[in-house]
């Protein structure tokens, strides 16, 4: 069993502030290791599991958070950016099962601990074929592209809430209660920890539970910008229509040029205003 972690660090236990999540700010350097944490207690989970090979991509602000010395010697790593497919890099169809550790949830969203999609002062909402999805369904739906499952989704309980609502009943850890966008009840580490090898065990030994959020035959996504400077850039791409004032839409057959247009977008809007990765 191959198996794919997407590591994000907004969800994981102990943060709650963005200068917990930027290099050079102050806590910056805990977050990684409690994110280095969560990371190796599901990986050891995974190879409980059976899986003989885990691959952990960066998927957190320029992606070269994770440290190859700190992470579970069995692991692999993609570091850095820029990278194909962002925090979904490494997703292809060799790949049997993902799960995605750390996760926040969407953009706009009461309650969720450092909500955002993608690029936090880019992008307003998110819509993929009209429904309003963060990084989570985003992801989930080029795994499914790729005819990837999830397997396991950890983060706080409102991010946790915004996946079995859209993808189905994944296996979920939350991880902490979020009780505000800057605030949350924490989960004492060790039994955290424990639970996270447990339920990732569990989860990858279970492929009934596994879901796969397969995109349509033709996926539509519609983004609402922060500024109407930054709908301005993008409807310079061909594919890009204008459908509003601070709203642009494009669509494809094939959900992986959606993606990348997304991707892409994100760059050229943040490109009109300061913005950090996800």
């Amino acid at each position: 069993m191959r198996v794919y972690l997407s590591v994000d660090i907004e969800g994981i236990n102990g943060i709650v502030h963005s200068s917990q999540t930027q290099p050079g700010e102050p806590g910056y350097e805990r977050s990684v290791q409690l994110m280095h944490q969560e990371t190796n207690a599901v990986i050891e989970g995974a190879l409980a599991a059976g899986a003989a090979e885990v691959i952990v991509n960066d998927a957190h602000y320029d992606m070269r958070n994770l440290r190859p010395e700190l992470l579970h010697p069995q692991a692999k790593l993609i570091s850095g950016w820029q990278k194909p497919y962002s925090m979904v890099s490494g997703v292809d169809k060799q790949v049997d099962v993902a799960c995605f550790v750390g996760y926040h949830s969407r953009a706009g969203t009461a309650r969720g601990v450092l909500s955002h999609t993608y690029r936090a002062q880019v992008f307003y909402d998110v819509k993929l074929n009209g429904v309003s999805v963060g990084e989570t369904g985003l992801n989930a739906a080029l795994a499914g592209r790729f005819g990837v499952p999830i397997a396991l989704i950890t983060g706080d309980d409102v991010v946790c809430a915004e996946a079995a609502e859209l993808i189905g009943p994944v296996a979920l850890v939350p991880v902490k209660t979020a009780l505000s966008r800057y605030a949350a009840l924490f989960s004492p580490p060790c039994e955290l920890l424990e639970t996270l090898r447990t339920q990732t065990e569990k989860a990858l030994s279970s492929r009934k539970s596994w879901q796969l959020f397969r995109p349509a035959n033709r996926s539509t996504l519609t983004i609402t910008f922060f500024d109407p400077a930054m709908a301005d850039g993008a409807e310079l791409l061909p594919e890009v229509q204008r459908t509003g004032a601070r709203e642009v839409e494009f669509s494809h057959e094939d959900y992986a040029v959606v993606f990348k247009l997304m991707l892409a977008v994100g760059v050229i809007g943040s490109s009109r205003r300061d913005s950090f990765f996800s």
